[in-house]
């Protein structure tokens, strides 16, 4: 759920204290301390989980330039090296010497939605050139759709003509090119993705983070995930640039460049529907974890791993409580015990609505070690559970505003008052059920693809563990 929906809920819980509804109605605005409950797990999350948590594998596809917090950086050829492959980065020189001017034809592989390959050919016109910063010389070559682009942005390539040129970094036999570009190459993510898996598979766990792409003018190049269990495969998907609000105001890369694929040597299953989306604001956090499934021993992912832990457990929610009922106490509050369990509630509030999505929560530490598999009603940027959830926490606020004021401003019986408020948000959650039945079914079934003794065999047959 929403930051603004977490908070709305520990609003509505404050309400059902007469003596908090009553401070409220007088002006002490105390009584939001229930609503900064209900929001509290989150914060420390993102403040501070985040920052303090382990990440083994730390992927850049595209370096920031970090005075203007954008890429791509400017390097210094010597600064360069195999490590920087597949990176999106700028160099700036002059040019050395023009190797190849020429055109031909060249194939590459496109994907489907359902992860299906063919060979696609096409001609092509191409330059490979020499560039020279001062500390090195480097091969670039334009090819395809980016040597139009290229020849339309420089014009004609001499020698001694000075450019800045953005690409990705590549190695061949001899050494390494920059090849133009405006955006990294996906094979840099699937590379450490399946390197990722199958080291959890050795280690138990391996915690990785994949930084966003961050552009000029606030803008952000988004690429997909795809973890493909049966085929062993992950696929990167390089996609357009979009806006923070995810608004895509280019077409995708051109598909000879779209799409980077490994193979993982080791059983894995994906437990989240969707492909990882990395664009705006943040890349992705991913823990790679050892499961065991119908006695096979397999590698399962796990989301933003810092969060969703003690933080959003009913065990914080008392901690929280007995902090707000020792600070209130000492400043002579005259409700603080109504106010420490309003904010108890709200803060169970937020753990109960997280736990309607796909992560779960850890619900009773240390009872509990792992999250508590989510109910599925939605993601937690849903436009449906979110609406539904506000919805039902303004109208439990106005029921009890209504019912704890004398005489009552809305002069109707509170069963048939509640009903009439609750309506809309019974419909959006029938609606989310009926949803999460359908997809529970699918991602059962899928499940017990990934994991059964004749799929496992097969993965064997072509792959081996």
């Amino acid at each position: 759920m929403r930051g603004l929906t977490h908070y709305i809920s520990g609003l509505a819980a404050a309400t059902f204290f007469p003596s908090l509804v009553a401070d409220l109605r007088m002006g002490v605005l105390v009584p939001i301390v229930a609503g900064i409950a209900a929001y509290f797990p989150d914060f420390v999350d993102f403040k501070f989980g985040k920052f303090l948590s382990r990440v083994d594998y730390d992927v850049e596809p595209a370096p920031w330039d970090r005075k203007l917090k954008y890429a791509p950086k400017l390097f210094k050829v010597n600064e360069l090296s195999e490590r920087n492959r597949y990176q999106f980065v700028a160099v700036e020189g002059k040019v050395e010497e023009v190797l190849v001017r020429g055109s031909g034809k060249m194939t590459y592989t496109v994907f489907d939605r359902n992860g299906e390959e063919k060979l696609v050919t096409e001609d092509y016109q191409s330059i490979i050139f020499v560039l020279n910063d001062g500390t090195g010389s480097i091969t670039v070559e334009a090819v395809g759709e980016d040597y139009k682009f290229f020849e339309d942005e420089f014009g004609q390539i001499e020698r001694g003509k000075e450019m800045l040129i953005f690409g990705y970094v590549d190695v061949d036999g001899e050494g390494l090119r920059l090849v133009v570009a405006d955006a990294p190459h996906p094979q840099l993510v699937a590379d450490m993705v399946a390197r990722a898996i199958e080291e959890a598979y050795e280690k138990g766990e391996v915690r990785m983070r994949i930084h966003n792409i961050r552009l000029p003018g606030d803008v952000f190049r988004r690429f997909l995930i795809h973890l493909d269990p049966p085929r062993r495969e992950v696929r990167v998907e390089m996609g357009p640039i979009v806006t923070p609000g995810g608004v895509e105001i280019t077409g995708p890369v051109p598909e000879y460049r779209r799409y980077g694929v490994a193979k993982v040597r080791v059983p894995f299953i994906k437990t989240y529907p969707k492909p990882t989306r990395v664009d705006a604001f943040n890349g992705a956090d991913i823990a790679f974890r050892v499961d065991h499934r119908n006695g096979k021993k397999v590698v399962k992912d796990r989301f933003l791993p810092w969060h969703h832990g003690f933080s959003h457990s009913l065990t914080a929610g008392v901690l929280f409580a007995a902090v707000v009922w020792l600070l209130f106490r000492a400043f002579g509050y005259a409700h603080t015990n109504e106010l420490a369990a309003a904010s108890m509630i709200g803060y169970w509030l937020h753990v109960f609505e997280d736990q309607l999505g796909f992560m779960g929560t850890n619900l009773l530490p240390p009872l509990t070690k792992d999250v508590v598999p989510g109910f599925k009603l939605g993601e937690s940027g849903s436009g449906l559970t979110n609406f539904s959830t506000t919805w039902l926490m303004i109208s439990f606020m106005i029921w009890n505003f209504n019912r704890f004021t004398t005489p009552r401003p809305i002069p109707i019986p509170d069963a048939k008052l509640l009903l009439l408020l609750i309506w809309p948000s019974i419909i959006g959650f029938g609606v989310a059920i009926a949803k999460s039945i359908r997809m529970r079914k699918e991602l059962r079934e899928l499940m017990d693809y990934y994991t059964n003794l004749e799929a496992f065999e097969e993965l064997e047959e072509v792959g081996g563990i």
